[in-house]
This record gives C-alpha cells, structure tokens and sequence, in this order.
C-alpha cells in the first residue's frame, strides 16, 4: 500500500477534516476520489425519522467513493462524516485508475482490497440476516474483527475502530438499550472487553459462543 500510495502523491492534494466533518454527501456527485491516510471514516445513511444507520467504516489506505470511481454510480450513495480527525489524498478519478492500471503489482493490490471487502459485507449481511439479537452482534463482532481487527496477543483482536453503543446499535439496526445488554454478557462470558470506545475480542471464544466453525478459516490479520 505505501508504494501505491506514493506513486499517485504527484497527482494529489493532501487535506485534511476534523472529526465530525462531512466529506461526502448523500447524493452529492464528488469532484475528486478520495484515499485515507489516516484517521476513521463512518458512512451511513439516514432513516425516514432522521435516525443514523451505519452502513460500514473506512480506515487507513480505503479508496472512496468506490462506485462513483468505478463508474457504478452517478452520484455518492452515503454520508461520508470524519470519525476522528482525519487526513486524505484527493485526485481526479481518472487519474488514480490510471495508476491502478499502471502496474500489475498495483491491480493485485486493488483485486486484493475488493475481494477483502466483498468478503466483509457478506459477513455484515449475515449478521442483518439472523433473527436473533445476541447473534446479530456476534456476527457483527466477526465482520469488525474480520475487517478492522489488529491481533495483539495470540487469538485476541483490538478492533481499531472507536466504537460507541450508540454506534454498534446503529451498525447492527437494534436499540442502544438492547445493544449494551447483549454486549454485557459476551462482556461476562469472556467473549470481548470494552473501555474508552475500544474493544477487543477473543476470537476463539466468539467462534464457540457462536457454535459456527465456518469463520475459522478465514485470514484474519
């Protein structure tokens, strides 16, 4: 990523949002593409009663708006609000699939991230899909670790996303109130630990929890 980073800075414009700021809007056709150096990006969109519902997080080395680069959308299909304060590489569209395209080293890269991606939102729909509360969230967990997840000690996960109740509420479509409860007992049952909006899972103990060895395999890193 840093070689592919470096190679599209000659085209680039370094900016920079506090946290809280708007990047993209809902609707708004962009004028550039953007790429993450640094800080948290939470895309969501908002629901008939003004309710946030979060679709997914950016971090560090996220191309977006994907579908508007790509050319699969006119427009930017969600909010795009900086998590944290947060630094960005800005260029024309064009020139960044330029450089996409410019070396196979670099399209590996893409095909890589992309399928990452994929892989991660299969997981967010299973997790909307089980009935469930107590499930929805552990599946949820396994799609932030599976995504955002740093290995600090063997088999437990810091997920490097600050996260709120609020937020995991949101992300998995459940009340705030519920949200807490059922963290509170993976909280008891060894499954996760959670101080100042960090969060860190033992993954051996969510897969048993679950009783799902389908995830075991999969190159959490």
């Amino acid at each position: 990523m840093d070689d592919f980073l470096e190679a599209i800075r000659p085209s680039s414009v370094t900016r920079t949002f506090k946290k809280r700021s708007i990047l993209l809007y809902q609707g708004e056709v962009p004028r550039a593409a953007f790429v993450l150096l640094g800080g948290v990006i939470k895309l969501y969109t908002l629901n008939n009663a003004g309710e946030e519902q979060v679709a997914a997080f950016y971090v560090r080395g996220d191309i977006f708006p994907a579908p508007w680069i790509f050319g699969k959308s006119s427009s930017t299909l969600y909010y795009y609000e900086a998590l944290t304060d947060c630094e960005v590489l800005t260029l024309p569209k064009d020139d960044l699939r330029r450089v996409i395209a410019s070396s196979p080293a670099f399209t590996d890269l893409m095909l890589d991230y992309f399928a990452t991606n994929y892989t991660g939102l299969m997981m967010r729909v299973t997790a909307l899909e089980q009935s469930r509360a107590s499930e929805k969230i552990m599946f949820t967990l396994y799609y932030l670790l599976f995504r955002y997840g740093k290995e600090i000690k063997p088999g437990v996960y810091s997920v490097e996303v600050q996260l709120t109740q609020s937020i995991i509420a949101s992300l998995v479509g459940l009340t705030r109130e519920t949200t807490a409860t059922e963290l509170g007992k993976l909280r008891r049952a060894k499954v996760l630990n959670y101080s100042a909006q960090t969060y860190t899972v033992n993954k051996a103990a969510l897969e048993r929890t679950l009783g799902e060895d389908n995830f075991a395999d999969l190159n959490i890193r």
